[in-house]
């Protein structure tokens, strides 16, 4: 026993020491003498715990308590071991030891305390919350500090709140640690407690809802979060909205929610049980419309909860807001098919309830009353409808208002067999007959039915309905005071009370009535529209705008679609086009097939100025009801305004048709006279009289119209004076002009009588009509600028016609209506214009008046229009410096107005500016003017007759390119001055350059009238007239009326007297043409050169009567003047060829050998030079001849010709190759011939170019025996009838090409008889013989 003695003491010693191998030395040495010495194995299982020998300290520490099961050393050294290493020992061995540790400490409640929170530490690691729970409960209820009390329920609650799924049965544990845990501090872990404490309370229901509200009162006090708000509210909403029994009242007062509600509200606008709260608080009060705002707010939020949409359901039910009933029961609906196990609010089964929002919808639709809404609620209530009465009779309801009386009467029937005749049946059946138009059997079963049961208020209400209807307005009245007496919730009756107090002129009664139906359901379309008409009746706009702006905004863009329809009106009316476009579009998204709605949506375009909007927005108002004229009218009216004045006459024009009624005639007529004037101001700004004449004279018809039906409008007595004075334009020829004998004479009594007029008595009608106008009107200074403007023109007229005084008066008259339209309107710019215009006549001759006017114009009004007047005052008055900064001063103003440009023309024309061609040539192309017109002409003729630019290219070209604008000025000008021989004459000569003959020979024959007339007094006139139309005349072939007109000519020169001989040729006179030429040559030529044509002239007669040696001679002798004629020379040696004469041939063309290379002349040296060449059989040199030339000058359509008819000439190969390789060349020059032909407007020899190309082709086929009928000569004949289709030669040569392509004889043969009367003889013949036989063929 000493050895263990001494080997315990050395292991005790060794502790000490940390020398934990030497303890366990020496106590294996101290148990191998005492096995059951406890020290020995307590220091034993403390070193090997210590070596990290846990296994054999488990065994050392569990043998010890075994030995000494009291022993407290070695069960805290067992705890402390199980401590650290948790997978020594189950829970079970854990358990125990910490269980027996605590008993034997139970004498030290300290250390007892401490090991029950290692013994939760040691549960918690091992996942054991539930024990570690207990544990520390057992814990809590040792504890005697409140401090350490509430540490330990903290750490319950903390691990009980850590369990996912914890238990129902340890739910109250949670909660009384969460109860003990809860204090008044915000910091760590309480808010959090606080949350969880309220929802196990609300889960778990063991103090019912008042206790959730009592403790979210309490954490609202600490915490001042929305937290607690929201949950007070949620209490409030569930125990108002569905109450238990025996559950209590709501803890807080109605003060203290009111506070928490505003405070969750302010915090979180969009909460949704404050919002669900407030709601239901005014539900309570009666606020229904406040109340279904919070209510569908917070259900919105709140959306998958049915207990929001069931409370914003009874608000609009209450509230009559069907359109929002019907949306809430659809998204209840949405939320019960998304969650089948969705909490019911009532008492009802799932399935109950479904139906119930089934039905609840159904009656939504019912009382909606829009057929598609019907249609739904059909489709509900057919399954349905045997659940109860109330069912049938929606669907009978429904069936009635789709007229479906068939259906409606099978229904009623069955709804009788089930539940007898019962009163809502009864009713059912009067509302069917009166829908099928038996009123007053309808009203006979009401009547009865009332008196049977008087306590029917829907009865009363029908039959207060149907006496309105059928004009008893006293029983009405009666009736529908009985049902809102019976049932004050019934709105209808109130509906129809207003409209009989409305009637009698019971305005504020009516009011009343409209706002009380209002009140009950604002959801009406009838009552609301009602009640908006009144208000806007009465002028009470701001409440009217309150009303429609709030049922909008609560129905949104689909619903209220009379609401938006009157919000977009009263938008209309108080100049917002942009809100009103808004607001009609909503009402149309709503109503797409109002046609009212779109009439005004396009007054709204038309206000924002979208005409092309509101155009499509009529159109389709016009195809929705084409019997509504306004649409029309807006049309023709936008037509109007975007300048498309044919489009708005035909608009017009249909709407009278239609016969409309007085006031819509008359404004129609007015619309239509508009535009005719529009269009009339159009046409004379363009100079055309005769549209400009018709239009005006068709305004006066419809305006005479108007104003036989209207006789007082001033409107219209004002459009007849300027139809009137529009037409001081139109010349002469195109008067008198037919005018309304209503106008003219009190004594016609017929609308469509007239009378002719000529210009000064139209004038004077628009006078007259200005004064009436004036009668009516006599403080509107436009009329006074009119009607000085009117009598202006009238003093024109008789200025021209030389009344000098009685145009003077006019002309006085005019100033002083000028002067009381600036009385009236000093400020106005066009007045002082007008006033200028007058005074600066040169019968008044008041100029300083004239320039002060023009000068306040530009002060007034700095435009275009003033400059411009007062640069015209400067250059008629030679101030050609001022002119000019006016005129530059206009065209800073608007660079596009013609008549500041004009002016600028003038005034370089009068220096001598060399850019006057370029402003005149400017001026046409910013439009017409007379003096634009006159002067390009005269600038173009002047450069045209000038023998110095003939050569030059680039005049030529400017010639050529401005003559079709000369042509179209020439025109304009004449048609307003028809009596100006200078003018007519240089447009006869434009048009003449042109080609334009026949127009032409109109001109100049109009010229020489006006000439003779005397109009004009210029020396020569008459002589240069008819020198330009016998000219004319003989390019028409008229040559005996051009031998007229230049045997006319008073004194004649050379020129007129070669053309003299040269008409009297064309005329077959030979004797008086070879006169007239002799006597040129010798009398009148004024120099060798001229006699050098003569000679040639005279040649050519003599060759014509066949005296060939008279033609030589004559030829020979103009070939040795100075100056020798070309073309005699060219006569010269075609002559010597003809003859077979080489040495005379070779002379001539000798002498043409500097006139080889002129652009003029080539093509013909080369032709015959290649003549002489294949007159000599040198075909070859021929052919080198002309492509040398052609190479020079390959812009010569004359060689490509020439060289093409070498090749096709007859050769004396019989190669069939070598004959398709000319035809095919030849075929290639006549197409390139043809192209520079076409592009230098060649017209005379385009056809033979085209044909030459064709027959080429021909001949290619021809030789390589082809008979494809898309053979490429058909297509060449085709392209040149398409280039000549005036061409008898080109439709020739497609006859030839049909019948080488194998086409068709019969059409072949017509074609070739038509064309066989045009052709010239040669062609004809070959024609008819084709026709021929073709005809025997077929």
């Amino acid at each position: 026993m000493s050895e263990a003695r001494n080997a315990l003491k050395e292991a005790k010693k060794a502790m000490k020491e940390n020398d934990f191998e030497a303890v366990s030395k020496h106590c294996k040495t101290a148990l191998k003498h005492d096995r059951k010495n406890c020290n020995a194995l307590l220091l034993f299982g403390r070193a090997c715990q210590e070596l990290g020998k846990v296994e054999d300290a488990k065994k050392a520490l569990l043998m010890a308590t075994q030995i000494e099961p009291e022993n407290i050393v070695a069960w805290q050294g067992l705890a402390q071991l199980y401590e650290k290493r948790d997978e020594l020992a189950t829970l079970q061995e854990v358990t125990t030891a910490f269980t027996t540790l605590i008993k034997l400490l139970q004498s030290d409640p300290e250390k007892a305390n401490a090991v029950y929170r290692r013994y939760a530490q040691v549960q918690l690691e091992r996942e054991d919350r539930l024990g570690a729970a207990a544990t520390l409960t057992t814990l809590a209820n040792r504890l005697t500090e409140q401090r350490h009390i509430t540490e330990v329920w903290q750490n319950i609650a903390q691990i009980l709140s850590g369990i996912p799924d914890l238990p129902e049965e340890h739910l109250p544990k949670l909660l009384e640690a969460l109860e003990h845990s809860l204090n008044e501090s915000v910091l760590g872990e309480n808010e959090r407690n606080y949350q969880t404490y309220i929802k196990l309370l609300y889960r778990t229901r063991l103090r019912g809802r008042p206790g959730v509200a009592t403790a979210a009162h309490n954490m609202s006090k600490v915490f001042h979060t929305a937290y607690p708000l929201e949950w007070i509210c949620r209490m409030f909403v569930e125990m108002t909205a569905r109450p238990i029994e025996g559950e209590g009242e709501f803890p807080l007062s109605n003060e203290e929610l009111d506070h928490y509600m505003k405070k969750l509200l302010q915090v979180n606008a969009s909460s949704p049980w404050g919002n669900l709260a407030q709601g239901l608080v005014y539900q309570l009060d009666g606020r229904l419309l406040e109340a279904k705002a919070h209510l569908r707010l917070g259900a919105e939020r709140a959306a998958s909860s049915l207990l929001g949409w069931k409370l914003l359901l009874e608000s609009q039910s209450d509230a009559g807001d069907w359109p929002g009933v019907e949306v809430t029961c659809r998204r209840s609906l949405e939320v019960m098919a998304a969650n089948p196990s969705a909490t019911i609010p009532v008492d009802k089964n799932f399935e109950e309830y479904r139906t119930f929002l089934s039905l609840m919808q159904a009656r939504a639709f019912v009382h909606m009353g829009h057929r598609n809404h019907l249609r739904k609620a059909i489709d509900i209530l057919e399954k349905d409808a045997d659940i109860n009465l109330e069912c049938g009779v929606l669907l009978v309801r429904s069936r009635i208002k789709l007229l479906e009386f068939d259906e409606a009467a099978a229904d009623l029937e069955r709804l009788k067999a089930t539940y007898g005749d019962a009163t809502q049946l009864r009713l059912m059946t009067a509302s069917l007959l009166a829908a099928q138009g038996e009123r007053q059997q309808a009203l006979q079963q009401l009547t009865k039915l009332v008196k049977d049961d008087p306590g029917c208020a829907e009865a009363h209400l029908e039959h207060g309905r149907l006496s309105y209807e059928l004009g008893k307005y006293g029983e009405a009245q009666l009736s529908c005071m009985r049902a809102a007496k019976l049932d004050a919730k019934l709105a209808h009756p109130f509906l129809y009370l207003g409209h009989f107090y409305r009637r009698e002129g019971k305005m504020d009664r009516s009011l009343k009535c409209y706002e009380r139906a209002f009140s009950l359901v604002p959801s009406d379309d009838q009552v609301g529209a009602a009640l908006s008409d009144i208000y806007r009746v009465l002028g009470e706009h701001d409440a009217n705008f309150s009303l429609l702006e709030r049922v909008t905004r609560e129905g949104g863009r689909a619903g209220g679609g009379w609401a938006w329809l009157r919000l977009g009106l009263h938008h209309l009316a108080t100049q917002s086009p942009q809100e009103a476009t808004y607001a009609l579009q909503c009402a149309l998204t709503i109503n797409p097939d109002d046609c009212a709605g779109y009439e005004c949506l396009g007054d709204a375009y038309m206000a924002r100025g979208a005409y092309a909007a509101a155009l499509r927005v009529y159109t389709v108002a016009s195809q929705l009801n084409p019997s509504s004229l306004y649409p029309l009218y807006q049309i023709a009216h936008i037509k109007q305004l975007t300048g498309e004045m044919l489009e708005a006459i035909s608009g017009y024009e249909a709407v009278l048709k239609c016969e409309p009624e007085h006031e819509v005639r008359v404004v129609a007529l007015v619309g239509l006279a508009e535009a005719l004037l529009a269009s009339a101001r159009r046409a004379a700004d363009q100079a055309m009289f005769i549209n400009l004449r018709d239009a005006c004279t068709a305004a006066l018809a419809a305006l005479t119209r108007a104003g036989s039906m209207e006789p007082e409008k001033m409107s219209i007595w004002k459009l007849v004076g300027d139809a009137c004075t529009l037409l001081h334009p139109v010349p002469p020829s195109l008067t008198p002009f037919t005018i309304p004998a209503r106008l003219t004479s009190r004594e016609a009594s017929d609308l469509d009588e007239t009378s002719q007029l000529d210009k000064l008595e139209v004038l004077e009608l628009g006078g007259r009509c200005y004064g009436s106008a004036l009668r009516l009107c006599q403080e509107d200074p436009g009329l006074w600028h009119d009607l000085g403007t009117n009598l202006y023109h009238q003093g024109r007229v008789l200025e021209a016609k030389g009344e000098g005084n009685k145009a003077v008066e006019l002309f006085q008259r005019a100033i002083l209506s000028l002067r009381r339209s600036l009385a009236l309107d000093p400020s106005n710019s066009s007045t002082w214009i007008s006033l200028g215009v007058v005074a600066s006549n040169k019968l008044v001759g008041e100029l300083d008046l004239a320039q002060h006017s023009f000068i306040r114009a530009c002060e007034l009004h700095p435009n275009a229009v003033a400059w411009t007047h007062l640069g015209t005052f400067y250059l008629t008055h030679d101030n050609v410096n001022l002119a000019h900064e006016a005129f530059s001063q206009a065209q800073a103003f608007d660079p596009a107005y013609i008549n500041c440009w004009v002016g600028q023309a003038l005034v370089a024309e009068s220096v001598g500016h060399r850019e006057t061609l370029d402003l005149f040539r400017h001026t046409t192309v910013l439009g017409v003017h007379p003096e634009s017109c006159l002067g390009y002409a005269y600038h173009i003729s002047k450069m045209a007759c000038d023998p110095t630019l003939q050569h030059n290219a680039r005049t030529q070209a400017t010639i050529k390119q401005a003559l079709p604008t000369v042509a179209d000025c020439t025109v304009f000008y004449t048609r307003e001055y028809e009596d100006d021989p200078v003018g007519l004459n240089m447009a006869g000569l434009a048009l003449e350059m042109k080609g334009l003959c026949r127009s032409a020979v109109t001109a100049y024959t109009s010229a020489l009238v006006a000439a003779q007339e005397g109009k004009v007094n210029i020396e020569g006139l008459d002589d240069g007239l008819r020198i330009n139309l016998g000219r004319a005349l003989g390019s028409l072939e008229q040559a005996e009326e051009a031998v007229e007109q230049l045997a006319a000519i008073k004194n004649p020169d050379f020129f007129t007297q070669c053309a003299l001989a040269l008409a009297s040729l064309k005329a077959g006179k030979f004797e008086e043409a070879y006169s007239g030429y002799t006597a040129a040559l010798h009398w009148l030529a004024p120099d060798d050169s001229q006699k050098s044509h003569v000679l040639v002239a005279l040649a050519a007669l003599q060759y014509k009567f066949h005296n060939s040696e008279e033609a030589k001679k004559l030829l020979f002798q103009g070939s040795q003047l100075t100056g020798a004629s070309v073309h005699g020379l060219l006569a010269l040696a075609a002559l010597g060829l003809v003859a077979g004469d080489e040495v005379l041939s070779s002379a001539a063309l000798a002498e043409l050998n500097p006139h080889q290379h002129s652009k003029q002349h080539t093509s013909h040296v080369a032709f015959l030079r290649a003549a002489y060449a294949a007159l000599r059989s040198k075909e070859r040199d021929a052919r080198v001849v002309l492509s040398q030339t052609i190479h020079q000058h390959p812009d010569s359509a004359g060689l490509w010709r020439s060289l093409a008819h070498i090749l096709l000439s007859p050769s004396h190969t019989t190669n069939s190759a070598a004959a398709s390789r000319r035809c095919s060349a030849a075929a290639t020059c006549g197409a390139t011939a043809a192209k520079l032909s076409q592009a230098a407007g060649q017209t005379d020899t385009l056809s033979q170019d085209a044909v030459t190309s064709v027959l080429a082709r021909l001949g290619v086929e021809a030789a390589s025996r082809s008979k494809s009928k898309e053979a490429s000569g058909l297509r060449e004949a085709q392209r040149a009838v398409l280039m000549c289709p005036g061409s008898p030669e080109a439709w020739a040569a497609l006859v030839a090409a049909r019948l080488t392509a194998g086409h068709s004889q019969s059409a072949t043969g017509q074609l070739a008889s038509v064309w066989a009367k045009k052709a010239t003889p040669a062609v004809s013949s070959w024609l008819q013989t084709i026709s021929t036989r073709v005809g025997q063929h077929v």
